[in-house]
C-alpha cells in the first residue's frame, strides 16, 4: 500500500470512529451531561487555580521588576530566588487584604442599609409627595401605587431579613466555585503554579518536543507565547482600569461630599476585575448605601456613574485594556457571557482573554489563506 492509500486509510478509520462516537453520544445524552458534570466538578480547582495564578502572576511580575529596580539603586544584587518568594508573599498579603477589606466594610454596610431601607423610605417618602405637589404634581396615583403594592409591609419584610438576603445573595456568588473546598484546593495550586511556573515550562517543553515533531512543537510554543503576552496585559489593564475608575469614583463623591466615598470607591474598583458587568454591580450597591442617607444624592450618584462610566468606556478602557486584548467589542460581550455562563466569575475573567488568542489565531489564518488565493475581499460584493 502507497503512501497516499495509508495517508487516506487513517483519515477513513478517524471519520469512522469520530461518527461512532457521536451516534453513541446522542443515542447516551443524559449519561454524555452527567459525565461531563462528573469532570467539572474535578478539574473545577484545576481551573480555579489556573485562573488564580494568572492573576496574582500579574503584580508578582510588577513586583519583581520592582526589586530588579531596588537591586541596582542599592548597588547590592538581590538573589532571583529571594525575589520571586517575598514577590509571591507580597502579592498574597495584598490580595487577601484587598477581600478581607471589601468583606469586613463593605458587606457590613449593605446588610446594615437592607436594615434600614424601610424605616428611610417611609421617613422620606411624605417628603417626597410634598416636593412633587410643590411642583404642581399629581401625588394621588403614587399613592394608590404604594397603597396597592403595600411597599410598607414589603420593606419591613426585606429589613428583617436583611442578614439572610445578603447571606443568600454571596453565598450565590460563590456557589459558581462549587464548594470551599474547590477554592481552596485551586488557591493551594495557584500557590504551587507561581512557585514552580520555570520548571513547569521547561518540563512541558521537553515533553512537546520529545514527543511532537519540531515544528508541531515551535507552533505551539508560539501559541502559548501568545496566550501569555495576551493575558498579561489583559490581566494588568484589568488591574490598572479597575484602579483609574476606584479612584475617578472617589474623588468626585468627595468633591460632591457623598456619604461612604471610601467605601463605594473601593466596592466598585473590586467589582471592575469583572468586565462589563462588576462596575454596575458596584453602583447598585452604592445607590443601595446612599439611598439610606440621602435618595437625592443616590439620584445624583446614579447620574455621576452614568458619566463616568462613558468616560471610562469610551477614553480610558479602550486605551488601557481594548489595545491589549485586541477583541472588539462584541466579541469580548460575548466572551463575557459565555465565560460566566459555564464557570461564573472567574470564567468572565478567563474568556476574554481565550477568545482573544482565537481570535487572531483565526484572524491571521483566514488572512493568510486569502493571501494564497489571491483574493481581495474589498473588491468582492457581499450582500
Amino acid at each position: 500500500m502507497d503512501e497516499r492509500l495509508k495517508k487516506k486509510f487513517k483519515y477513513g478509520i478517524f471519520f469512522i470512529v469520530i461518527a461512532i462516537l457521536l451516534y453513541a453520544g446522542l443515542m447516551n445524552f443524559g449519561n454524555v451531561i452527567k459525565f461531563f458534570d462528573w469532570l467539572l466538578d474535578i478539574i473545577m480547582p484545576l481551573i480555579i487555580g489556573g485562573v488564580t495564578a494568572m492573576v496574582l502572576n500579574v503584580p508578582m511580575r510588577g513586583l519583581k521588576k520592582l526589586f530588579g529596580v531596588v537591586s541596582k539603586k542599592i548597588n547590592k544584587n538581590i538573589p532571583e530566588a529571594v525575589a520571586d518568594i517575598s514577590s509571591l508573599i507580597l502579592t498574597v498579603l495584598g490580595a487577601f487584604l484587598l477581600i478581607f477589606l471589601v468583606f469586613r466594610v463593605v458587606v457590613p454596610q449593605i446588610v446594615e442599609s437592607v436594615s434600614g431601607i424601610g424605616d428611610t423610605f417611609m421617613d422620606y417618602y411624605p417628603r417626597l409627595l410634598r416636593t412633587l405637589q410643590k411642583y404642581g404634581i399629581d401625588t394621588g396615583s403614587i399613592d394608590d401605587l404604594v397603597d396597592y403594592l403595600n411597599i410598607e409591609e414589603l420593606l419591613k419584610q426585606i429589613s428583617g431579613n436583611a442578614a439572610v438576603i445578603v447571606g443568600t445573595a454571596f453565598n450565590a456568588a460563590s456557589s459558581v466555585f462549587s464548594t470551599v473546598f474547590n477554592i481552596f484546593t485551586g488557591f493551594i495550586i495557584a500557590i504551587y503554579i507561581l512557585t514552580s511556573k520555570k520548571k513547569l515550562k521547561r518540563q512541558l517543553k521537553k515533553l512537546m518536543y520529545a514527543y511532537l515533531k519540531e515544528n508541531q512543537a515551535d507552533a505551539i510554543c508560539s501559541v502559548a507565547s501568545l496566550c501569555d503576552d495576551t493575558f498579561f496585559h489583559f490581566i494588568s489593564g484589568q488591574c490598572l482600569e479597575a484602579c483609574i475608575l476606584g479612584m475617578m469614583f472617589f474623588i468626585s463623591m468627595s468633591i460632591f461630599r457623598m456619604p461612604y466615598a471610601a467605601v463605594i470607591s473601593l466596592f466598585i474598583a473590586f467589582m471592575a476585575l469583572i468586565p462589563y458587568i462588576g462596575a454596575f454591580l458596584g453602583m447598585l450597591v452604592g445607590l443601595l448605601l446612599i439611598v439610606m442617607i440621602d435618595p437625592m444624592q443616590a439620584l445624583v450618584f446614579g447620574i455621576m456613574f452614568l458619566i463616568i462610566q462613558q468616560v471610562e468606556g469610551q477614553l480610558i478602557y479602550p486605551r488601557v485594556v481594548g489595545n491589549s486584548v485586541g477583541l472588539p467589542a462584541m466579541w469580548t460581550m460575548i466572551a463575557v457571557l459565555v465565560g460566566g455562563a459555564m464557570f461564573g466569575i472567574a470564567g468572565m475573567i478567563f474568556f476574554i482573554p481565550l477568545t482573544s488568542v482565537v481570535y487572531s489565531l483565526l484572524r491571521d489564518n483566514v488572512n493568510g489563506m486569502l493571501e494564497k488565493k489571491n483574493i481581495d475581499v474589498n473588491q468582492k460584493c457581499l450582500k
